[in-house]
């Protein structure tokens, strides 16, 4: 009776061993997706894209009226609603007082850091490496395109984005996080 019970927990362990590997998806899996989740959001939006920065301190609109995304050598797609008036841009070593709202592609809301909800702007110091911790890349990037009082909308993908989301309680490791594209609206309060 014990060998039955030892056979048939190796049976069970294995087809769940062999399950759990099936359902693994490799990084060029998460990169397709992300692809296809871009593409999908950008028609949904009915957004432009260009390769080419837009000049001009307004909103970067198409003649069809359509908002014109900016797509960096990162793949950032930057779209400035206003670069904003101050006269100091973010540079490394800048703090930079922002507020923003955080949201999956498919349009969930993760993150809501604006003036309805909190008195104060989070301050950010620029980082020349930025490691990927909770304000990546792509977040950073953002930043450096606006001045001070510069509003934008950004769609960053997870290669420059997140990484490991760090919390009070620590590090939270999902595919949810580490593997989605975000899309932030950003508005840069001050730079100092």
């Amino acid at each position: 009776m014990l060998r039955y019970i030892k056979f048939s927990l190796l049976v069970l362990l294995l087809g769940a061993m062999a399950f759990s590997c099936s359902e693994a998806k490799s990084y060029a899996d998460y990169v397709n997706e992300e692809k296809d989740d871009i593409n999908s959001y950008v028609e949904r939006s009915n957004i432009e894209v260009v390769t080419t920065k837009p000049q001009g301190d307004g909103e970067w609109i198409s003649a069809s009226g359509k908002p014109i995304y900016y797509k960096d050598s990162y793949g950032l797609y930057y779209h400035q609603i206003s670069k904003g008036t101050g006269t100091l841009d973010p540079v490394t070593g800048s703090n930079a007082y922002v507020r923003y709202v955080g949201y999956t592609l498919d349009g969930v809301m993760y993150y809501n850091h604006t003036s309805l909800t909190y008195a104060d702007p989070i301050a950010i110091t620029l980082s020349s490496s930025p490691s990927g911790k909770s304000y990546g890349v792509g977040f950073q990037t953002a930043l450096r395109n606006m001045c001070a009082g510069g509003h934008c909308k950004v769609i960053i993908p997870f290669s420059i984005g997140n990484g490991n989301l760090y919390t009070v309680s620590g590090v939270v490791d999902s595919d949810i996080i580490n593997y989605r594209p975000m899309a932030y609206e950003i508005w840069l309060v001050n730079v100092e």
